[in-house]
């Protein structure tokens, strides 16, 4: 329901957007009884499109309001073959987004930094970055921490490519080019998420199936629905929330 209605929210702001920058230039036109470009009309809505919904949308809609209206008049008169290449990237990037319903995301620096005191706090020998996009976070733990083993999951070809690419040197970071649904977590003891809330239990729960005792889930930005955490750590735009694998009798009754 809430991404419905931010998608709404951000059709009603564009739509705002282009009606005003048309009434921008209608008066400019009357006033100095010249048309301006189109492109810049389109550039003037993209503008105040973002500007209306700065506070009302997530951050990252900012970008799509100001370049909206300067695709959809770029698109009457660019050759269809550059929509079909735009498909083909935007596929190769966000496949997990059809497939999962889990768009990319990329973590910052504080959440590498974070990372980082938590395998020193809780010895961690070997953690999993389930959706890994480009590897950046694995490689550059598997450089501060060479004792340390590390491992990539990543479907979108274009992704894998880079993250394989950035982890080629480091003989302690893999990249799998693999659902991680399917694969077993028995030799991990950590697995740090950076996915959508849709997975989230179905995550938890399989952490409390594979994981060994010690074992935990980093998840960042998004919240276990139903289940409480066991820290919560402020990692830059968006808090890390650590679940740790439950004794046997309350993670049977969590699994039913």
């Amino acid at each position: 329901m809430r991404r419905h209605l931010a998608l709404l929210t951000a059709f009603a702001v564009l739509a705002l957007g282009i009606v005003a920058s048309l009434l921008i230039a209608r008066a400019w036109t009357q006033w100095q009884h010249q048309m301006p470009p189109a492109w810049l009309i389109a550039v003037l809505a993209g503008v105040l499109a973002m500007v209306m919904g700065w506070r009302l949308l997530p951050t990252w809609w900012r970008g799509v309001l100001l370049v909206a209206p300067l695709v959809m008049w770029g698109g009457l008169q660019i050759h269809p073959g550059w929509f079909l290449a735009a498909a083909v990237l935007l596929l190769l990037v966000q496949f997990n987004a059809i497939r999962h319903r889990v768009p990319l995301y990329r973590s910052g620096p504080a959440v590498i930094g974070v990372l980082d005191g938590e395998i020193r706090q809780r010895r961690i020998r070997h953690l999993a970055d389930v959706g890994c996009g480009d590897g950046h976070v694995i490689a550059a733990l598997a450089r501060r921490f060479p004792e340390v083993q590390f491992t990539g999951f990543e479907t979108a070809p274009l992704l894998f490519v880079i993250a394989r690419w950035r982890c080629r040197d480091l003989p302690n970071c893999r990249v799998r080019f693999r659902d991680f649904w399917g694969e077993s977590w028995n030799d991990k003891d950590a697995i740090f998420a950076f996915l959508s809330p849709e997975p989230m239990l179905r995550l938890w729960r399989k952490c409390q199936r594979e994981l060994p005792s010690e074992g935990g889930l980093y998840s960042l930005a998004f919240e276990v629905p139903g289940v409480e955490f066991g820290a919560v750590i402020p990692a830059g735009r968006f808090d890390l929330y650590f679940y740790p694998r439950l004794p046997r009798q309350k993670r049977a009754r969590g699994l039913e």
